[in-house]
């Protein structure tokens, strides 16, 4: 099993090793640049004491020769202190002058005036060659780097001490900074946790960070899926309920009337009209489980494919063939080429509806004609028939889910094909016209944005669906 882990404390301890290590960095980064700077004084110091000294042992000298002493004198007492040792030759090498206990053998070498680094005696030493300005002699002064190091100690302490709390103080707003950030995550889980199953409102979290903003739009679209989803059940079911209450109770009292009838003509066509009966509940079965499903596509309109609208209607037209030749009806196709982006589903429902529609209520005989095609940027798709057609002020309410026009309550129909038909366009941001067909009846025609398709300047690249009804 795996083990849970916190992100609040992998963020902690990331922001508290990337601190310390930038502490630590910016540290050392002060320290040695201290050390650079105390360096430079203590050259500074050595070079004013080598140049004082350096004036000073000329009168000195100059004395001591006159006196006859030896042209190596040692310094009865330490005029610089035991800190310094100092060698003053002249320009053949001869050692002129030397500090009390101080070697006779040359700090460095005569031809490298200026600053160096010596072990002398086993210790290291700084060492500055510094000849005279007439260039008769040459002074080597000798500084241990262990009285250096002494001088510089104490304030470390001092440097140590900002350092040590500026760590605290980055460590705990570093924590703080994590907590607040991270507060959104225990706030949106907090929401999802408290809620009842029903309880399908989207999260409302306050300033939630750039990175959970995503997480949280999701959870809300799939909430809103969820919710969608429910109500479509439960349009289903109470669609369901209601509306196959009534073709159920005519196929009771057709199957009813067949046992009662002695006659056996009047139990033919009983079993006749028992027939019709089943076929329209069986009809209106399959229109509630299409509707069921179209609902379902609301939320995977971003799934859209390329779809080949008159390929799509060819093979509903093949499926739609035999109800039209059962009522002596001829299909003319008109299928020019129309790519569009959809969901294949969908439009294929679309088209058997409008389809069967024009079969069912077009005349015995009559002529169905279904043509496919792009005018003006947008593709269509367009059915007519030779039926009674839809009175203009009828045609706003007949994508009503179960409305039926008034002259058309005893067809066979349950009012539910022309809903889906206006769900599918609303869905793939479609138009619909209705208007009177040459054949004599009616014509629907859907106008969907083509496959690519360039927009027209000055109009919005896609708009919400909208009917439109021509009289």
């Amino acid at each position: 099993m795996v083990r849970p882990w916190s992100l609040r404390r992998h963020l902690l301890l990331l922001t508290s090793t990337v601190t310390a290590t930038a502490w630590l960095v910016g540290g050392t980064a002060m320290f040695i640049v201290a050390q650079h700077v105390s360096d430079n004084l203590f050259d500074q110091r050595l070079r004013d004491i080598a140049s004082t000294l350096l004036t000073f042992a000329d009168h000195e000298i100059s004395e001591l020769q006159a006196a006859g002493g030896d042209v190596v004198h040692i310094e009865g007492a330490t005029t610089l202190g035991a800190r310094y040792h100092y060698q003053i030759w002249s320009n053949r090498g001869e050692l002129l002058l030397v500090s009390v206990q101080t070697t006779r053998v040359p700090f460095a070498p005569f031809n490298e005036p200026g600053f160096s680094t010596r072990y002398i005696a086993g210790m290291p030493m700084r060492v500055i060659v510094l000849p005279s300005d007439d260039g008769t002699k040459q002074l080597e002064v000798a500084e241990p780097l262990a009285a250096r190091s002494a001088e510089f100690d104490p304030g470390l302490a001092y440097l140590a001490i900002p350092l040590a709390l500026s760590l605290a103080v980055l460590v705990g707003l570093s924590t703080w900074l994590v907590r607040r950030a991270t507060r959104a995550l225990g706030e949106s889980a907090g929401q999802v946790t408290q809620r009842s199953p029903d309880d399908l409102r989207p999260l409302a979290v306050a300033y939630p960070p750039a990175e959970l903003t995503p997480i949280i739009a999701a959870v809300n679209s799939l909430f809103a899926r969820i919710e969608n989803a429910l109500a479509a059940e439960r349009r289903f079911t109470s669609a369901a309920a209601h509306e196959l209450r009534t073709p159920l109770a005519a196929i009771k009292i057709q199957a009813q009337l067949a046992l009662l009838t002695p006659a056996e003509e009047e139990r033919r066509q009983a079993l006749e009209r028992l027939v019709l009966s089943i076929d329209g509940a069986a009809h209106m079965v399959d229109q509630l489980l299409t509707m069921s499903r179209i609902d379902g596509l609301i939320a995977l309109r971003a799934q859209a494919t390329p779809l080949q609208l008159d390929s799509i209607a060819a093979h509903v037209i093949d499926e739609m063939r035999p109800l039209a030749v059962r009522r002596k009806q001829l299909i003319v196709e008109d299928l020019a080429a129309a790519d569009i982006d959809g969901l294949e589903f969908g439009v294929a429902s679309m088209l058997r509806n409008l389809i069967d529609n024009a079969a069912r209520y077009g005349p015995e005989g009559g002529a169905i004609r279904v043509r496919t095609g792009s005018e003006g940027g947008r593709c269509f798709a367009s059915v007519e028939d030779a039926g009674p057609g839809i009175a203009p002020e009828q045609r706003k309410r007949v994508f009503e889910r179960f409305y039926r026009t008034p002259n058309n309550l005893s067809a066979v129909g349950c009012g539910i094909g022309l809903s889906i038909v206006q769900t599918v366009v609303e869905i793939h941001r479609a138009n619909i016209e209705l208007d009177r067909s040459e054949l004599g009846g009616l014509r629907v025609t859907v106008r969907f944005p083509c496959a690519n398709a360039v927009p027209v300047p000055g109009t919005p690249a896609s708009s919400a669906a909208s009917p439109v009804l021509a009289s």
